[in-house]
């Protein structure tokens, strides 16, 4: 599937990565654009798009907890687990759709998908050759040193772990002034800004860490319930999957 433009959208929970989904995939379809969503997440109860592509209709981690009297955690892991069994069915079906571009909304809890072996090991079988990742990054919790700095960590594991090009977004940009929103880029684009101005012992440190790796690009400030930056996240998807070229 060398010509699909696939994009992994990753992220906290509760950081908006469906929301993000559905606003990113109605932009890209305003631009005239062929766009497929795949739900890798199994434990999903609402989503607010209809997926082309749905893991639940093969593995359902409510489904596991009833045959198997399981928790719920461990119901969530058994189900991601299972995923890797259904990839072959998943490319068909993407294969068949053969959109532009493919948006995968991975599972909420980004532990179980980006920590596990599973998740890493689900995006190099789906073998999408052009493809990136989005990590999304909660504003309320980037409003502190200390939020910000355990973000951009966990960024940075993800990176390490899927092994793909990642785009970091700033999501629900709306909930931020506009000087908030300076200050953390202010923060990021300083490599030394949270080693000498952190606010704790550990922020300080983390700080170090941060900067010793090297320079973390900027997050793109958005705002998927009013459509914000959609535009720059589109710019950037263009760059990294096609080198700036509009996709045929």
């Amino acid at each position: 599937m060398v010509n699909i433009l696939t994009v992994f959208i990753t992220g906290t929970a509760g950081s908006g990565k469906s929301t993000l989904t559905s606003a990113l995939a109605d932009y890209l379809e305003s631009q005239d654009n062929y766009v497929g969503i795949l739900n890798l997440d199994p434990a999903a109860e609402y989503l607010p798009y209809t997926p082309d592509i749905d893991i639940r209709d093969y593995v359902s981690a409510k489904g596991i907890m009833r045959k198997y009297k399981l928790g719920p955690n461990a119901s969530l892991i058994a189900a991601v687990d299972l995923i890797i069994t259904k990839v072959d069915e998943l490319r068909q079906q993407i294969s068949e759709l053969d959109p532009t571009y493919l948006i995968v909304d991975t599972p909420g809890q980004l532990e179980m998908f980006a920590f596990r072996d599973t998740g890493p090991l689900i995006v190099n079988r789906l073998n999408m050759d052009k493809s990136m990742v989005i990590f999304v990054i909660d504003s309320v919790h980037a409003r502190t040193m200390l939020g910000l700095a355990s973000s951009l960590l966990l960024s940075l594991s993800v990176q390490l772990r899927i092994q793909k090009t990642q785009v970091n977004v700033l999501n629900k940009a709306d909930l931020l002034t506009e000087e908030e929103i300076e200050e953390i880029e202010n923060m990021i684009e300083e490599p030394d800004y949270l080693e000498t101005r952190g606010d704790s012992e550990l922020v300080t440190r983390i700080g170090g860490i941060i900067r010793s790796i090297g320079m973390i690009p900027k997050p793109i400030p958005v705002s998927a319930v009013k459509g914000q930056g959609l535009d720059r996240i589109h710019a950037i998807m263009e760059q990294v999957l096609t080198g700036g070229d509009k996709p045929s």
